[in-house]
């Protein structure tokens, strides 16, 4: 009597269940168990991951200690696949392979002591599939639809694995196309930075031409600023200069104005210190008349004619 699937995830992301709910090896191997009186099927615990940038799976099941053979001891097995469930199958199909090989007499009797790969090495095995009498009596049905079952499941794994392989097939061209993709991407960057390294020497000349003419420039701002501050302190003179004449001024402005002092001409004091030449000189013109003076006769012309009427 199958148990109930009890099939679950827990909060860190693994699978955990017996394994019953579908046709497979992980049945096969509990109906097996199930004829040696075991009482708990096998725990599966599944959980899926991705390494390398691929899906992979990892699940451990545990075959419990027997109930009361205590020399029939757990049987632990860890398998990695790439999805959880034909990673599942081939846990359970190792799982059946441990417990043949631990316990060939026992399962020589069943048909699951035929399950196991051929293996030239195996006496055990080659043992039990020689001797087969002993399935042919009242165990022939039974023997006869496990292998049967036994062959459906197996197809059923290798379509699993062939489904898995093609996933994995589909990850490496993926990976392979990336990684293409990549290196002409790294070519087309080596392309750049070569390019580059011929454009930073013009770039360091012309960097170099700019810091020499940033420092001509600083040279002359530092020159004008020395006129400036040269133009400066002339134009402070020039203001001290202009308040001081200012100043001036405003003096010259409050000081009081003395009187004008008339000056005599020279010719009037001549005529006083001689009014007997020109008393003598005024007969004369009364005889003669009246001298008609040319407008072009100085009047220096006019004294030294005046000087000489003596000699007349």
């Amino acid at each position: 009597m199958a148990a109930p699937s009890n099939a679950f995830w827990d909060q860190e992301g693994h699978f955990h269940t017996n394994g019953l709910h579908w046709e497979g090896f992980p049945r096969l191997l509990w109906e097996s168990l199930s004829l040696f009186h075991y009482t708990e099927p096998p725990q599966y615990d599944g959980v899926e991951y991705r390494e390398e940038g691929v899906l992979r799976c990892r699940v451990k099941m545990i075959i419990p200690q027997h109930p009361f053979r205590s020399s029939w001891h757990p049987i632990e097995v860890e398998v990695v696949g790439y999805r959880l469930v034909d990673t599942l199958e081939t846990a359970a199909l190792e799982a059946i392979k441990l417990f043949s090989t631990q316990h060939p007499a026992e399962v020589a009797a069943y048909p699951i002591g035929l399950f196991p790969t051929i293996d030239p090495g195996n006496l055990e095995w080659n043992f039990r599939t020689e001797h087969l009498g002993h399935m042919l009596g009242d165990l022939a049905e039974e023997t006869v639809r496990s292998i049967t079952r036994f062959k459906d499941v197996q197809h059923n794994y290798q379509i699993l694995l062939h489904h898995s392989m093609s996933q994995l097939t589909c990850a490496a061209q993926g990976h392979y196309r990336n990684a293409d993709r990549q290196v002409t991407q790294i070519v087309e960057l080596q392309a750049l930075v070569t390019q580059k390294d011929e454009i930073i020497p013009a770039r360091d000349e012309t960097i170099l031409h700019r810091e020499d003419q940033v420092n001509e420039s600083d040279h002359i701002i530092t020159q004008r600023d020395t006129v400036i501050e040269f133009l400066q302190a002339q134009i402070h003179d020039l203001i001290l200069e202009a308040d001081d004449a200012q100043a001036h001024l405003e003096e010259l402005q409050q000081q009081p104005i003395l009187p004008a002092v008339p000056i005599m001409p020279e010719a009037e004091e001549e005529e006083e210190e001689d009014p007997e030449e020109i008393e003598g000189v005024s007969e004369i013109d009364s005889e003669h008349g009246d001298p008609v003076l040319s407008p072009y006769h100085s009047p220096s012309g006019s004294q030294s004619s005046v000087g000489n009427f003596d000699d007349f």
